[in-house]
């Protein structure tokens, strides 16, 4: 094979690749381009579906929240003067779900009527409120269950106060004081009962008040 030969096959082997590269370039760019617009799409999906998941976060948030702001007041069938009566099984309701999530109670007590509460502040005439404080003993996952438990509670509670610090024993065991309010509507008698000592108490404010003045205008003469 001479010289011109070997040139024209060199050349015609140039010809091919560079019709291929013609051929196959567009082809790569295509795909390119094609690979880009999929990330894009997918990046927007993604954020579409952070988005989405937001609002349905928000949206079980706010249904969580109308729920517990639209509960029930607890009300017993049960006839008494006495205030701790008329919570009827609330109680035990609430000790026993932190027993039955797997919490140690290690010391409790009540309070009627808190002073800090809302209710005991504004509505004192047709609610009782007793705050039931606890402290309690085990791990994170025990509390938020027992914590679900008592958002969930069919009649109108509060988790009015939490305090949480680990056990130095074991760090993964955990100590927390607890309060829950527990409301329930006063019975007839009890609200017959709080009108008349109401009433008693603003005669007796009263006589004092008329005692006094008239010693200050016995003290004039």
């Amino acid at each position: 094979m001479n010289d011109n030969q070997k040139l024209m096959y060199i050349l015609i082997i140039l010809f091919c690749l560079a019709f291929g590269l013609y051929l196959i370039v567009p082809k790569v760019n295509d795909s390119y381009n094609t690979y880009k617009q999929i990330q894009e799409k997918q990046a927007k999906v993604q954020s579409t579906q952070k988005e989405i998941d937001s609002l349905r976060a928000q949206k079980l948030a706010y249904e969580k929240q109308e729920k517990s702001s639209t509960k029930p007041v607890y009300k017993t069938d049960v006839a008494s003067l006495d205030a701790m009566a008329s919570f009827g099984i609330m109680f035990e309701d609430v000790i026993q779900a932190a027993k039955y999530n797997g919490l140690k109670l290690r010391s409790i007590e009540y309070a009627q009527n808190p002073p800090d509460d809302i209710v005991s502040q504004n509505v004192q005439s047709d609610y009782n409120v007793c705050a039931v404080k606890m402290q309690l003993i085990g791990s994170y996952a025990q509390f938020r269950s027992y914590f679900d438990d008592i958002a969930n509670y069919p009649y109108l509670i509060n988790l009015d106060k939490i305090s949480i610090f680990p056990y130095e024993g074991d760090k993964k065991i955990l100590i927390a004081d607890v309060q829950v309010n527990l409301y329930a509507e006063k019975t007839a008698e009890q609200k017959a009962a709080y009108e008349a000592a109401r009433a008693a108490e603003t005669q007796g404010d009263e006589a004092v008040e008329g005692t006094a003045a008239a010693g200050a205008i016995q003290g004039a003469q």
